[in-house]
């Protein structure tokens, strides 16, 4: 810490935590009173349940991951250690970055930032105009790092509805993968769900945006007009919980959209989610200006 103090004008700090931090502890930010005398620049990304009220999130939205979550810990008791750690932060951080925009609601002041995880030009589709897979079911992948989060269970009803109703459909739900195959496993479906509970989309709807696939997703449209400057200019098919089965099955109805919602998708990411964009404003944050 020491020498990183000596080395160091600007501290940023990710998953809402930093050096000498350990929550469950109560032990928060201990180092944010000596940075800030010190005259170093503090720069703070949250980037989901780091801040996320489970409490809260239930009782402002409909349709919230915080409703169905199964992580035990997940209790009022971590709302407030949350919450305090929230004041804290905003008295010593000079940027507060957050990655969904649900969070704003609980880091007001916060300022929205795009996912920079995806390089575009490391994500290379197919040339030409969309084209299936291959002539079998529909291939629709989904990829949850927690189910209860991503709403799977739902995407798992939604499915087995469009197998009853006749329509051919084949669902990938693919965990605990290693990130190389995970371009691969893109390739490989025709569409892509991404969540039905978070109300944002995923670095792994990016990723299948950028390799032109089509991404069904539940979107909280209030959060992207509020806080997201390309709020009404996101490409993705909007669905819900409850509607995600006919939404599958008017988008398989219309497979000549297909190629226009990919094309969309891929320039979508070039615009909003180049990481050399998005390290240009961080870099702005660094040196004093919003």
């Amino acid at each position: 810490m020491a020498r990183a103090i000596r080395r160091y004008d600007v501290f940023h700090f990710n998953w809402g935590m930093s050096i000498l931090d350990h929550r469950f502890w109560n032990i928060n930010y201990l180092e944010l009173p000596l940075l800030k005398r010190l005259g170093k620049r503090i720069v703070v990304t949250f980037q989901g349940c780091d801040a996320r009220m489970k409490t809260e999130s239930r009782r402002r939205f409909s349709t919230s991951a915080c409703a169905e979550c199964d992580v035990a810990w997940c209790t009022e008791r971590l709302d407030r250690i949350r919450r305090r750690r929230a004041q804290k932060v905003f008295r010593y951080a000079d940027q507060i970055f957050v990655l969904n925009p649900d969070l704003l609601h609980f880091l007001p002041g916060g300022d929205f930032l795009p996912y920079a995880s995806v390089n575009p030009a490391e994500w290379t589709p197919d040339g030409g105009p969309y084209t299936r897979r291959s002539s079998g079911p529909i291939r629709i992948l989904h990829m949850p790092t927690n189910r209860s989060i991503k709403g799977t269970r739902y995407v798992e009803q939604a499915c087995a509805d469009l197998t009853v109703r006749g329509v051919p459909v084949e669902l990938m739900v693919v965990e605990e993968v290693p990130h190389a195959r995970v371009g691969e496993l893109i390739r490989q479906s025709d569409l892509v769900v991404d969540q039905l509970l978070i109300g944002w989309y995923g670095a792994f709807a990016v990723e299948a945006m950028a390799l032109k696939k089509p991404v069904l997703c539940y979107l909280r449209e209030d959060d992207a007009k509020r806080f997201v400057p390309f709020g009404d200019r996101i490409p993705i098919v909007r669905t819900t919980k409850e509607t995600l089965a006919d939404d599958l099955a008017r988008l398989l109805k219309d497979m000549a959209s297909w190629d226009a919602i990919g094309v969309a998708g891929r320039r979508f990411v070039e615009e909003w989610h180049d990481p050399l964009r998005i390290a240009h404003r961080t870099i702005s944050a660094y040196e004093g200006n919003r």
